[in-house]
């Protein structure tokens, strides 16, 4: 039912998420879900929930320090904004869908739990980046990150959840392959992260 559901918001969106629409998607009847659901709020609850688990294990796995230690900063932080633009591409529709609930229902408990735990992940993410603290010349290493972090995803929650990249077709043509190449550069010099460094990172 919970997969049903998310295939159901990634294809029509937070308003087409209907009881029906989820029951025949997991071929059973609207009775069932009631059964279980007392109502859409009840369903979204626990697909946003299981969604928050899975990204909270992921992020964890991507940046454990143990396992990226040895890649280092500029390695990591190309990987990191890559998997962010592959996520929201391939993920879309449900992400906007769950930005959307989130928005809508901003104070209810289980949003907040969830705005709790994706800070608490954001926060690990930034504490494995300060691993390379002293390569960071900004004067505020630790808000450096999250500055350009928070900059990244409203810039891709707008080309690629929102679908926006088209606004600026006459000035930029956009696709994953240059963000994936210019976002990470600009992440790293605006950490202050010497430019050598970045080009000899990539021979």
């Amino acid at each position: 039912m919970l997969d049903a559901a998310e295939v159901v918001l990634a294809r029509h969106g937070l308003e087409g998420a209907i009881l029906p629409r989820i029951a025949a998607e997991a071929g059973i009847s609207a009775a069932n879900v009631y059964r279980r659901f007392r109502d859409k709020d009840a369903l979204m609850e626990a697909v946003f929930e299981r969604i928050r688990e899975r990204s909270s294990t992921a992020t964890a796995a991507q940046v454990d320090p143990e396992t990226v230690r040895p890649i280092g900063l500029i390695r990591l932080s190309r990987n990191v904004i890559a998997g962010m633009v592959q996520n929201f591409r391939g993920d879309a529709g449900l992400i906007r869908a769950a930005v959307q609930y989130s928005e809508q229902h901003w104070e209810t408990p289980f949003v907040r739990v969830t705005r709790a735990s994706e800070a608490q992940s954001f926060q690990t993410m930034v504490d494995t980046f300060m691993i390379w603290r002293d390569q960071i010349k900004h004067p505020d290493p630790q808000r450096a990150v999250r500055f350009a972090f928070v900059m990244i995803a409203l810039i891709l929650r707008e080309l690629i959840l929102f679908n926006r990249a088209h606004i600026l077709e006459d000035v930029l043509s956009l696709d994953d392959d240059l963000l994936k190449t210019e976002l990470p550069r600009m992440f790293l010099s605006y950490l202050g992260v010497d430019s050598d460094e970045v080009n000899e990172s990539r021979s």
